[in-house]
């Protein structure tokens, strides 16, 4: 097997002349990729907003009229598309006006290494198409210092448009710094009308799983707060708990020194019966009525009443 060859960059052959058979410039990898980012976001489960039949594709001849030739502009989208998905069914494979019935909303042109005429002969094809606005992304300023450049139709004609919203469209575009397919680049994307660009479908799994580790972390936080919660429970039925115990001592002690202090060793049994009452105001009630009791019978029927 050969061993590859490996040049200085001073030695790279100049390859900005090279163009397809029938003298198109060629497409870049990063040119396909800003295609590919310009129609699959409408494919991705993203909100869009748009709820009409349409078509957003890449490198898709549009053609106006069958005696006259067709072009392919990089992206573009096209709403309230008659016939909804059966083009694709028919196998239609470009964009036949008469079979759509309108031109589309918006074509999107990303100026290659070799510009392709965009800002002449395109710009008088679309409008001769009747395509509403007309797009030129040149992130290499291969055009001037203009990356961006929209145009407006106005009569036969298109005039520049200052601001990047398509009201008709619902959505504007916006250069957004980033990275796309492990490429950090800017790139042309579709906005909403606050500038958020329309989520990909690999931003929407982050997205999902940001939210879904969020949920979790906020599960875990509840069940620590609740453990907590029920720790501090515990703590507290431990504490009235042993409120509870000192207090019943308290009142058994009073209890046995009364008795024993009114009614001599006769008492005694009767502490013992008392000693094992646990009803905290049941004592308090007995020991209350020791200074007013006459007899021992008196003070057995108290809690004897009272625990029925």
């Amino acid at each position: 097997m050969s061993e590859p060859l490996i040049l200085d960059p001073s030695q790279y052959p100049d390859i900005s002349n090279l163009v397809l058979e029938d003298n198109t410039p060629l497409d870049s990898f990063i040119n396909e990729k800003q295609q590919r980012l310009l129609t699959t976001v409408f494919y991705s489960g993203a909100d869009t907003g748009i709820t009409v039949p349409f078509i957003a594709a890449a490198n898709v001849g549009l053609f106006s009229t069958i005696r006259q030739a067709g072009i392919a502009p990089d992206a573009f989208l096209s709403l309230n598309i008659s016939g909804g998905e059966d083009w694709w069914e028919r196998q239609v494979r470009s964009y036949l006006f008469w079979e759509f019935g309108k031109p589309p909303e918006v074509v999107i042109e990303v100026v290659s290494p070799t510009p392709g005429n965009e800002l002449g002969s395109k710009l008088i094809d679309y409008a001769r198409m009747r395509v509403m606005y007309y797009v030129v992304y040149d992130p290499l300023l291969k055009l001037g210092n203009t990356p961006l450049r929209i145009f407006q139709l106005n009569g036969v004609s298109y005039v520049p448009k200052i601001d990047t919203w398509f009201p008709e469209v619902g959505l504007g575009l916006t250069l957004w710094n980033g990275e796309f397919e492990n490429i950090s680049a800017t790139w042309l994307r579709w906005c909403y009308a606050d500038g958020h660009p329309i989520p990909t479908g690999d931003e929407l799994i982050t997205q999902r799983d940001a939210q879904l580790f969020q949920t979790e972390v906020q599960l875990s936080q509840t069940e620590v707060q609740l453990s907590q919660t029920e720790v501090q429970l515990s703590q507290t039925q431990y504490q009235l708990t042993e409120e509870q115990s000192r207090t019943k001592q308290a009142f058994l002690l009073a209890i046995e020194f009364g008795l024993k202090l009114k009614f001599g060793d006769e008492s005694l049994r009767m502490v013992e019966e008392i000693s094992s009452l646990s009803d905290v105001s049941l004592l308090q009630a007995i020991a209350s009525s020791l200074s007013t009791a006459s007899s021992l019978d008196e003070i057995r029927q108290i809690y004897q009443n009272l625990g029925e």
